[in-house]
């Protein structure tokens, strides 16, 4: 009997799929910017070079909450971001698109400032819409983030 149960547990274990994705693209400064979202983990950032990772969010010491979505429906298209809380300041991976428009890239906010925007030298693969498949909490601000680009 020990054995069957085993070799249930096995087969449950294996059969199961990770669902997971990475959100990623090569900014207009030569860096990348990605999120990898895995079902029942919070999503990570990174940013840096394929060399190197410069800044990686959530910091671990850091409780999960501080992750969160947005969506938005326009006339003509759609607005999608993941935003990455840090103390004061705020990495925000955004993604359109819309009937002759397409915008992506990442802006980092001291508050409610815009430090930086970059750009995505081309499209951010996937797009950032399928973040609505993962258990990630809908932002509290979201007028303050989505129009941002």
């Amino acid at each position: 009997m020990k054995a069957h149960i085993a070799v249930v547990a096995v087969f449950v274990l294996l059969s199961a799929s990770v669902h997971a994705e990475e959100f990623t693209c090569q900014l207009e400064n030569g860096k990348y910017v990605s999120v990898s979202a895995e079902q029942g983990k919070p999503p990570v950032y990174r940013y840096g070079t394929l060399a190197k990772t410069e800044i990686t969010l959530p910091v671990p010491q850091q409780p999960n909450n501080n992750v969160f979505y947005g969506h938005q429906m326009f006339v003509a298209g759609a607005s999608t971001y993941v935003r990455f809380k840090n103390g004061n300041y705020s990495y925000v991976v955004y993604d359109g698109e819309g009937r002759g428009w397409q915008f992506n890239g990442v802006i980092v906010y001291k508050d409610n400032n815009i430090l930086s925007k970059k750009e995505c030298k081309g499209p951010l693969t996937p797009s950032l819409d399928n973040l609505k498949n993962y258990s990630i909490k809908m932002d509290p601000y979201l007028e303050t983030y989505i129009y941002a680009p």
